[in-house]
């Protein structure tokens, strides 16, 4: 009896040593699991910057005034005058600050009392964008788009004579037309972007 109670004492032992070999088996399974999940991508928004950037033809200043209307960080209109011919404002986004809001406009009105030299050459035009790059909670860049929509990428050169004329007059009238319905709306959410209500970009 001794004898047998010694052999089912060592076989105890052994599926005891064998159990801690399985779970500790598993623990290393979990970790493993861990780690993966760790090193999987986040394409959730951490973190993001927006800047508005407008930018105005050399002379641009010279032929008009040039107003610029966009939303400030508590969802309000604010409408600004141009007195350079570069604006520039950025606003940095938490998680916890969306989803948020931006808009972009810009009009110009032609001067009244302007007066031209003929043979003078005159750049103007503007070019506005709305600027985005969104980082996941571990600091990679998930979305850079740098102006949405339709963005024009130079400006207008024409003579005085030319910006004098009866059809360049309604050419300047069109262009000043463009700037007042080139509207511009981005509204920023977790997983995606959407810009002026129709296009959207996921990451």
């Amino acid at each position: 009896m001794t004898k047998n109670k010694i052999l089912n004492g060592i076989a105890a032992i052994c599926c005891g040593v064998l159990v801690c070999g399985s779970l500790s088996a598993c623990g290393g399974d979990d970790d493993n699991g861990q780690q993966r999940e760790e090193v999987v991508d986040d394409n959730v928004l951490a973190s993001a910057e927006v800047t508005y950037q407008v930018r105005l033809g050399k002379d641009q200043l010279q032929m008009s005034n040039v107003e610029v209307l966009y939303l400030d960080a508590s969802g309000k209109e604010q409408i600004m005058q141009m007195t350079g011919n570069e604006w520039t404002m950025k606003r940095s986004l938490k998680a916890t600050e969306i989803p948020a809001k931006f808009e972009l406009r810009v009009w110009s009105t032609q001067k009244s009392d302007l007066e031209l030299e003929h043979d003078a050459k005159y750049e103007v035009g503007c070019i506005s964008k709305i600027i985005i790059v969104v980082k996941n909670k571990a600091g990679r860049v998930i979305c850079d788009c740098d102006g949405l929509g339709f963005i024009k990428t130079d400006f207008t050169t024409m003579t005085g004579e030319q910006l004098s004329n009866p059809l360049a007059s309604v050419i300047s009238g069109w262009f000043d037309s463009l700037f007042s319905t080139d509207k511009k709306t981005l509204e920023v959410y977790s997983g995606k972007i959407v810009y002026n209500d129709m296009s959207q970009e996921y990451w």
